[in-house]
């Protein structure tokens, strides 16, 4: 409790702090002048291409969680689970996807979490692909230095993922590396050779490497109609950016946003966006109401609709905060 409790606290003051410097040097008047310019014949399309990932996450989610496992189910587990990170703290929202899907299919937890993981897993694989790949678009001269630094630092993750896919997906090595991880008088680190093994368990019935690419092709794909959404919302404000810069722009934006902050990443979203655009030249206060219109765009749904769900299932989130507790003192 203290632990999680310190997590909270900690979150809610990143995300006053970062608010406070997203909108230090800006006027009012420059993000209300920027909406007002707002094309409302495309206002509304990115909705389009954010329900189109989530469509492709839940039917991703629900090839790795197993054959007898239906698309309307992973996608009702996981937009509650995404309501549940907008508006509480702690980002339970991984645990509810879990939960929600072993009652469903009368799952034990730990193979609906570890479900979870997996799908998790392949998602940042395909949100580094992207990151790559949208490195190549560049011309390397006309690179902003920061950027040019992290090209190696992304290839490097890159690598560094598929191979230990491939290191998990063996039987052998994974057992070896849990029993060396358990071995350690450290809850975390027997926690975490706990997963490694769920991990393996999965990947080894997903078995066909060809699956396992066809996995990561869908994460790929499901984070370009999420760069789409955010080129669109820039389109909408009449702000000129190349859509060159979105992809790379959305997939650090997403992978910043594992930083501790409040429910739905209000103000850590802000910076890293402003921050983010400002490398290839927008203002500070474009890139602010771009990262209004785009956060709406996104967290409006997702409540909404999670929150509908969440009433369907009869869910409570007591229960999901006993699984959380009993996650952390098992292993």
């Amino acid at each position: 409790m203290k632990k999680r409790t310190f997590i909270t606290v900690f979150g809610f003051v990143v995300s006053i702090v970062l608010l406070y410097f997203s909108l230090r040097g800006i006027e009012f008047a420059q993000i209300w002048a920027t909406l007002r310019q707002t094309n409302p014949l495309l206002a509304f399309l990115p909705l389009v291409f954010i329900a189109t990932a989530i469509c492709l996450s839940a039917f991703r989610w629900s090839k790795v969680a197993g054959s007898n496992v239906r698309f309307r189910e992973t996608f009702a587990a996981l937009l509650i689970g995404m309501f549940i990170n907008n508006v509480l703290p702690a980002r339970l929202g991984e645990v509810a996807r879990g939960y929600v899907l072993s009652r469903k299919k009368g799952f034990s937890f730990t193979y609906g979490f570890s479900t979870v993981l997996l799908d998790r897993f392949f998602d940042l694989t395909g949100l580094l692909l992207m990151t790559l790949l949208s490195l190549l678009f560049f011309p390397r001269a006309s690179l902003p230095p920061r950027v040019s630094q992290g090209i190696y630092v992304i290839i490097g993750m890159v690598a560094f993922f598929v191979l230990l896919m491939i290191l998990l997906s063996r039987p052998g090595f994974a057992n070896r590396l849990a029993a060396r991880l358990a071995s350690v008088e450290r809850s975390f680190l027997a926690k975490l050779g706990k997963r490694i093994i769920e991990i393996q368990e999965n990947l080894s019935r997903i078995g066909s490497p060809l699956t396992i690419i066809f996995f990561v092709i869908i994460s790929f794909c499901t984070w370009l109609s999420m760069s789409v959404a955010l080129w669109v919302v820039t389109l909408a404000l009449g702000v000129p950016v190349s859509f060159a810069c979105i992809p790379f722009v959305c997939a650090l934006l997403n992978m910043g946003i594992i930083i501790p902050s409040s429910p739905g990443y209000v103000g850590l979203y802000q910076f890293l966006l402003v921050y983010l655009l400002s490398i290839f030249g927008v203002p500070k206060y474009e890139g602010f109401t771009i990262s209004i219109l785009y956060h709406a765009s996104w967290y409006i749904p997702y409540t909404i609709v999670g929150f509908l769900l969440l009433l369907r299932e009869h869910l409570r989130i007591k229960d999901i905060r006993k699984l959380e507790a009993e996650e952390e003192h098992s292993g």
